[in-house]
């Protein structure tokens, strides 16, 4: 009972973690909301704006936001690649240590877990997609 406890509460500030990274990148302006937020938003306009960027130069540093934020969207999908990869390992070895009663409560619990993420989040979970938007 005191491992699932405390599973709950690992998993539950693992949400709380996820939730302000969301509220982060949302509420994130200007240079870094381009590379958060996968487009200019405004971002790379008001750059441009207060540099007083020719057309030229706007068009050289959009291809620039464009490659950065690639390499960006790369790591970040690289990153919860292993987070899942770490996830899973430590799911298994938690499973080895509980009874059949126990794994059975706590495969209930990772699915219900898993239930409560948006559909954002169980797609970012899989394929790694959600920095492409």
């Amino acid at each position: 009972m005191k491992l699932l406890v405390l599973i709950a509460i690992l998993l539950a500030g693992c949400l709380l973690g996820v939730a302000g990274l969301h509220l982060w990148e949302k509420r994130s302006e200007g240079y870094h909301g381009y590379f958060f937020r996968g487009g200019d938003h405004g971002g790379q306009s008001r750059l441009a704006q207060r540099l007083g960027m020719s057309e030229e130069q706007q068009a050289k540093l959009k291809a620039i936001f464009d490659e950065s934020r690639g390499e960006i969207n790369a790591s970040r999908a690289e990153m919860e690649r292993k987070m899942d990869e770490i996830r899973s390992r430590t799911n298994g070895k938690i499973m080895a240590i509980l009874t059949d009663e126990q794994k059975k409560r706590f495969e209930q619990f990772l699915k219900q877990a898993e239930s409560r993420r948006t559909p954002e989040q169980q797609d970012r979970r899989h394929d790694g997609s959600e920095f492409d938007h």
